[in-house]
């Protein structure tokens, strides 16, 4: 039989088709499991391999579960974007899991795609059910066991070779994590590629935007559009792009009838909307298209003659979809892309991978369908230069076969009337960022600037998320000072430098049943580390939490390429507060209490010849304004990317500056009130 090869640390095993034999997660470093097949027909589902994992005996583990069913409704729900973790000490605890208030509706533990297990002797050991242009794989949980499970979900028999799991140990979370998608990399079984070959779309996605999903759902039309517009550009607001979500194409009862526009909602097409961008103001705009065409797939009364041959019936034969050959992949997702750029669009949303998977199923080969359209849609938007964030997508089917595309979201839509949804939210993508920033950074989705109730919170997770920042207010309600903190005065956002993720124990908590502060952690430009704290329990308390130097050196394991955790700063960890202007020495521990649903946000910075350069005082990550370029004990020179109110920390004395005097705040916190204005400015203190 054969197999890949892959490198000579790596385990890999060959298992022959014939019975049922477990998969054993040995001790050895890495390990890939691999099945040969010989014409294997499907089950009824779809499934052509079940296997018992044989797990080492663990402490804590967390489970990553698309969450597939409404409660006692029994609906079906688009999974694509409900990929959450579920802590548990036990198979049986987590075969009996029982959701909390928070996620009361959220019952189903099964089709597990990513499981991190903590080991009692310190370690981390990843797991990932691995896919492949023939076959699926997710994990299942019964009678105690967890099971894999591969398959195309179609009819076709399979031959050759298909991956099965991929596990890694490792000394931290994010360790095990990128050694295992090391194996995903390394594997040609799959396309996708490290985040760090991959450029993220500066353009729109490094500025402040606005869609028009949340507010006005489906109701849009040229009017709202342009009212938006202009309302925007006149609300004060950095706002640099606008995305028109879902309501305006040409279909019938859900299903496409082309990749145009509702006559009735939009009489002149796109070009009187394109035609109100402006490079000084709303410079960029964005359009939501469907994986599928429309929810239902295209519409057998479609006007798309060119398509005609390289449409199928799915077994629903009143929906159509590309028929599984590359050359109708292409022809389908290049006519999207080019209506898309043809009509003065500058980016693409592509929502609803995951369902269209589901309209494939039954039929010859989903998994084979799946792989055609993914790699006709990257190619298509990198050919040209269409930057696509990916949305229903996190499946292993869909997050696997990322080549080109640096963006994919990581929670369920914001959801201004529901306070349980973005507590939920916010902990589901902190905790995906583990897994799928090896490939993506992660969109948290829009907030309301305007929601009192929620603003803090939701303001500081995308602050530190190092992903998009945009809003979906009604244009008139719209409350830039909310705003201000995240953006220069162009709109460039302010970014973390790599995905922000939990802090280890974070994995392993219920962070709404348990009174339990849960910990964010992202690194920032200069070796500065962002912290975040969220208090999301449904009890109501005022939690207690603190942090660590060892916190701090996670920060560094998130950067790709990874060479290891950050190093202790010798001289030491200053803790800066932007909500009190104050700073203190880290020393062993920093302890704060924080409200029932509330967050905190606080940066750690290294000591460098006893200076602290905190940068721009009115932004949520201050450090990322600043490029140092030297330091000695008299003096430091940097640059800030916009001139603006400057927060320095001097341990030697106070700072000097030419033009310029320094407030002392205490604690050897000085700040200037520079004026704000555009451009980079090289600033030399000294003292």
């Amino acid at each position: 039989m054969k197999c890949s090869a892959l490198l000579s640390s790596i385990l890999l095993i060959c298992l022959s088709s014939v019975g049922a034999q477990p998969i054993t997660v040995t001790p050895k470093p890495r390990g890939l499991i691999v099945e040969t097949l010989a014409n294997q027909k499907p089950d009824e589902s779809g499934i052509v391999v079940s296997r018992e994992v044989i797990l080492p005996e663990f402490e804590k583990g967390v489970f990553y579960r698309p969450f597939t069913k409404l409660g006692g409704s029994g609906g079906d729900i688009a999974r694509g974007n409900r990929v959450e973790a579920v802590a548990f000490d036990s198979l049986a605890n987590l075969e009996a899991y029982k959701p909390s208030k928070t996620r009361k509706q959220h019952t189903h533990v099964q089709e597990g795609q990513f499981v991190l297990l903590q080991l009692s002797d310190g370690r981390y050991l990843a797991l990932l059910p691995m896919t492949s242009e023939k076959a699926y794989g997710s994990f299942f949980v019964s009678d105690g066991k967890l099971t894999l499970k591969s398959g195309n979900h179609g009819t076709n028999a399979i031959n050759g070779d298909i991956p099965l799991i991929c596990w890694s140990y490792g000394s931290s979370p994010y360790a095990a994590t990128q050694a295992v998608w090391d194996q995903v990399f390394q594997s040609d079984y799959v396309a996708a590629e490290p985040r760090s070959s991959k450029q993220y779309p500066e353009e729109p996605y490094g500025y402040l935007g606005w869609c028009s999903w949340e507010h006005y759902k489906t109701k849009i039309s040229e009017k709202v559009i342009t009212d938006a517009f202009h309302t925007i550009e006149k609300s004060g607001a950095p706002i640099r792009w606008l995305m028109v979500d879902d309501g305006y194409l040409d279909q019938e009862k859900r299903k496409l009838l082309s990749f145009g526009v509702d006559p009735k909602k939009f009489p002149n097409g796109w070009e009187p909307i394109a035609a109100l961008k402006d490079d000084s103001k709303i410079k960029w705009m964005g359009i939501w298209r469907n994986f599928g065409g429309y929810m239902g797939g295209v519409s057998p009364n479609h006007t798309m003659t060119d398509l005609e041959p390289h449409l199928v019936e799915m077994k629903d034969p009143r929906k159509l979809l590309p028929n599984n050959t590359a050359e109708a992949s292409k022809e389908f997702y290049d006519k999207m892309v080019s209506d898309t750029k043809e009509n003065g669009f500058d980016f693409i949303k592509v929502d609803f991978h995951f369902k269209t998977f589901e309209h494939y199923l039954g039929t010859a080969d989903p998994v084979g369908a799946m792989r055609q359209n993914n790699e006709a849609l990257e190619n298509a938007t990198r050919a040209m230069g269409i930057p696509l964030l990916n949305c229903i997508a996190q499946p292993n089917v869909n997050s696997l076969q990322t080549k080109f595309s640096a963006l994919t979201r990581s929670s369920p839509d914001y959801n201004q009337k529901s306070k349980d949804k973005n507590k939920c939210n916010t902990y589901q993508s902190f905790a995906n960022h583990l897994w799928m920033g090896q490939t993506v950074w992660g969109d948290l989705d829009m907030f309301h600037t305007h929601d009192e109730r929620d603003v803090k919170p939701m303001a500081i997770a995308r602050a530190v998320s190092g992903g998009p920042v945009y809003i979906s207010d009604e244009p008139s309600k719209i409350v830039p000072e909310v705003l201000a903190p995240f953006a220069y005065q162009d709109g460039k956002l302010l970014r973390a430098a790599a995905p922000a993720t939990l802090l280890p124990e974070s994995f392993f908590v219920h962070p709404f049943r348990d009174d339990v502060v849960f910990r964010v952690v992202a690194p920032v430009k200069g070796k500065v580390a962002a912290i975040a704290l969220f208090n999301f329990t449904e009890s109501g308390k005022a939690l207690q939490s603190s942090f660590t130097a060892q916190d701090y050196r996670h920060a560094g394991e998130l950067l790709q390429p990874n060479s290891g955790e950050w190093a202790t700063p010798e001289e030491g960890i200053l803790v800066y507060d932007r909500e009190t202007r104050s700073v203190v020495d880290l020393g062993e521990q920093f302890s704060t209490e924080i409200a029932n649903f509330d967050a905190k946000l606080f940066l750690l910075y290294p000591k460098t010849k006893g200076w602290a350069v905190i940068g721009r005082s009115d932004k949520y990550l201050p450090a990322a304004a600043v490029d140092i370029q030297n330091a000695s004990d008299s003096q430091i020179t940097f640059t800030l990317k916009e001139s603006g109110p400057l927060m320095i920390w001097s341990e030697k004395g106070a700072p000097e500056m030419e033009g310029t005097s320094f407030k002392p705040l205490g604690d050897g916190l000085y700040f200037a009130d520079l004026p704000i204005r555009s451009g980079a400015k090289e600033i030399t203190v000294r003292r």
